[in-house]
C-alpha cells in the first residue's frame, strides 16, 4: 500500500553535506550533518536513521498537563527559526497551542517523558498553529498546516531547515525516488511509534495507477504524491 503526502512534505535529495551552525537558520536549506552508527538495523523496509541525516526533522508531542509528559504524534518539517511545517490531520481535537510541545535535533525520543531533552535536542512551544483553510478531514484534502515556534529554535550541526521542492514546472517525475523519515509505526496495527528515527526509499508512483480500481479509486488528487512500492512493505502508511 502506498501512502498520500502533501506535495510540500516530499522533500527530494540530491547531495548530502556538513550543516555549520546558524543560529538565525537564514543559510542554505538542505544541509545534512551524518554520523554513521555502528550496527544500523533495517526495520520493517526503513532504517534507523543516523545522528544529524536529518536535521530538519521536528518531534511534535502532545503535552498532558496533570502529569507533564510529552508522547509523540506527528513529524514535521523545520522551514526556519520560527515556523515548521507538518500535516493537518495530526491535530483532530488537539487544536490548541498549549497541548503542544516541539523537539527539534532528536534521533531517539522517549514516549511519555517527563524530563528535559539534552543537548543538542531542543524544546520548544507553539506560539500559533495555521491548518490550511480548504482542509477536507474527511478527504484528506489541503492536509497541511504551519505551526509558528517560540521561542525561536536555533540551526547547527543536528538542527537545520528543509527545502521546500519547487513544483513551477509541475509535480516531481514519475521517475524520481524520495526518501520518507519520521517515529513511524514499524507494523501494521502497533500500539506505539518507534523511538528511533527512521528512514526509507521510495519511488514515486503514477497518479493514475494509484487512482485505478485496484488502488484508490478515485480519491487521489492531482495535488497528492503517491511513493512507495506496488508490493508494499516500504512506506509511511499503516493500512
Amino acid at each position: 500500500m502506498v501512502e498520500m503526502l502533501p506535495t510540500a512534505i516530499l522533500l527530494v535529495l540530491a547531495v548530502s553535506v556538513v550543516a555549520k551552525d546558524n543560529a538565525t537558520c537564514d543559510g542554505p536549506c538542505g544541509l545534512r550533518f551524518r554520523q554513521n552508527p555502528q550496527g544500523s538495523v533495517r526495520i520493517v523496509g526503513g532504517k534507523d536513521a543516523a545522528l544529524g541525516a536529518w536535521p530538519w526533522m521536528v518531534s511534535l508531542q502532545v503535552f498532558t498537563s496533570h502529569n507533564n509528559r510529552r508522547y509523540h504524534a506527528c513529524g514535521g518539517t523545520l522551514l526556519n527559526s520560527h515556523w515548521l511545517l507538518t500535516a493537518a490531520h495530526c491535530f483532530g481535537s488537539k487544536k490548541k497551542v498549549y497541548d503542544w510541545r516541539l523537539i527539534f535535533g532528536a534521533r531517539e525520543i522517549v514516549y511519555g517523558s517527563d524530563k528535559p531533552v539534552k543537548p543538542p535536542q531542543q524544546e520548544r512551544y507553539v506560539e500559533k498553529i495555521i491548518i490550511h483553510e480548504k482542509y477536507v478531514p474527511s478527504l484528506e484534502y489541503n492536509d497541511i498546516a504551519l505551526l509558528k515556534i517560540t521561542p525561536p529554535v536555533p540551526c547547527g550541526q543536528f538542527i537545520g531547515p528543509g527545502c521546500l521542492p519547487q513544483f513551477r514546472a509541475g509535480p516531481p517525475r514519475v521517475s524520481q525516488a524520495c526518501w520518507v523519515a519520521g517515529w513511524g509505526f514499524l507494523r501494521e496495527n502497533a500500539y506505539r511509534t518507534s523511538p528511533t528515527l527512521q528512514e526509507a526509499r521510495v519511488n514515486l508512483i503514477d497518479l493514475d495507477l494509484c487512482n485505478s480500481t485496484q488502488w484508490y479509486n478515485g480519491r487521489i488528487r492531482s495535488t497528492n504524491v503517491c511513493a512507495g512500492y506496488p508490493e508494499g512493505k516500504i512506506d509511511t502508511c499503516q493500512q
